[in-house]
């Protein structure tokens, strides 16, 4: 007899992944449209660089041609995190629902998914100003930096870079951070022309964001300037950089999509299964599991301030 399942088990399989989808729907995300995301099939993925060359050098004539080999960029290992919760219904309390709770078990699973891999992607950058990351999202960089650093050393002894401050969100500190992403270079001290055209904030700081890149004239003066960022960028909001969520309310990142090099991996997302039935103590059990990793490849592309000044 342990083989039959109650009726009120069976009863659900037909709703059940009208309720996931729902409920992935519910949550509005960002982690994919900021991230780089990318499937695994291995236990561990390994990024590194490589430089490409400098640039071309005279050669008197009769003279030999030098050669140059790139250099070689910093290994970055991605060790995926398995993330999991079950959750039971009793078959009394199912039978004694009046509000139609019980129904709602897997769409709950599915939002605790999604919450919980938005803030695992979030937090790379709530703390990205810790060597070795923090949070839900521990991560080791390949130069042994946090991600927004003042000084990220180059492999062949160059000049070391920056891509953090610590200045509010304003106009002149905006206009600091693109001027240093426009000079970033390689490790061969070479522009890597990045261009930056995402202004990322959190929700308290939304409204500063619209009026620095949506006015057509400069905002906070009386000036008729014209508003050279006007356009320039597009705002995003995620509140998973929030101070409710872990984050901060005031920091603020600009970054280029196509040279950033945040990375994400999904390694396993079965969603939700179940329901699977417990005859010893007559309750049904559903849960969620994934395997993933987040975490930078590189710190260029990007720019972090913490806005505290």
């Amino acid at each position: 007899m342990a083989s039959l399942r109650p009726a009120w088990v069976d009863a659900l399989d037909p709703t059940f992944r009208e309720l996931f989808d729902v409920a992935e729907k519910q949550i509005p995300t960002k982690r994919e449209s900021i991230f780089h995301t990318d499937p695994s099939s291995k236990n561990i993925e390994k990024d590194s660089s490589a430089s490409g060359l400098s640039t071309l050098v005279d050669v008197a004539e009769g003279q030999p041609i030098p050669n140059e080999d790139p250099d070689q960029g910093y290994d970055v290992t991605y060790t995926h995190i398995k993330k999991a919760l079950r959750s039971g219904v009793s078959q009394e309390a199912w039978d004694d629902d009046q509000q139609n709770v019980m129904t709602r078990r897997p769409r709950d699973l599915a939002k605790a998914k999604i919450r919980t891999l938005e803030k695992f992607a979030a937090d790379i950058l709530n703390y990205g100003t810790t060597a070795g990351g923090g949070g839900t999202a521990p991560f080791t960089s390949g130069d042994g930096k946090a991600l927004f650093a003042t000084d990220h050393p180059r492999t062949d002894g160059g000049t070391a870079q920056g891509n953090a401050d610590t200045a509010d969100l304003a106009e002149d500190s905006i206009e600091t951070a693109l001027v240093a992403m426009r000079a970033t270079v390689d490790n061969k001290g070479q522009l890597t022309f990045v261009q930056p055209k995402v202004l990322l904030v959190p929700p308290a700081l939304e409204k500063e964001a619209n009026i620095l890149i949506g006015s057509i004239l400069r905002p906070g003066t009386a000036n008729n300037d014209t508003n050279p960022y006007q356009g320039k960028f597009q705002v995003v909001v995620w509140d998973y950089l929030s101070a409710a969520a872990g984050g901060s309310d005031s920091a603020w990142y600009l970054y280029d999509p196509e040279t950033h090099r945040l990375q994400y991996f999904n390694r396993t997302d079965k969603g939700v299964t179940g329901p699977t039935w417990n005859d010893e103590n007559e309750t049904a059990y559903w849960k969620i599991s994934v395997r993933a990793s987040v975490g930078f490849s590189d710190w260029r592309g990007i720019w972090g301030s913490t806005g505290a000044n």
